[in-house]
């Protein structure tokens, strides 16, 4: 899969995707979660926003969600 960020001139090819950490507002009940995507040659840094739950979370919650959200940003080919 291949990812482009308005934020890098590069587009992102089969990169290993990590979740570094999640920033939890608990008023709001939702999260941020920062995840490097990592290549071969390089490691790109991303803050993904608009995590949401209704009462709880878990790790799995979370990594689902990054790999829904990451197809936001697909490059179609």
């Amino acid at each position: 899969m291949t990812y482009k960020f308005e934020q890098f001139n590069v587009e992102i090819t089969n990169p290993v995707v990590e979740v570094v950490n999640v920033i939890d507002n608990i008023n709001t009940k939702q999260c941020e979660v920062n995840i490097t995507l990592v290549t071969d040659t390089a490691e790109f840094g991303v803050m993904l926003e608009g995590f949401t739950y209704s009462e709880t979370w878990d790790d799995a919650d979370v990594v689902n969600w990054v790999g829904i959200e990451l197809q936001k940003y697909a490059v179609n080919g």
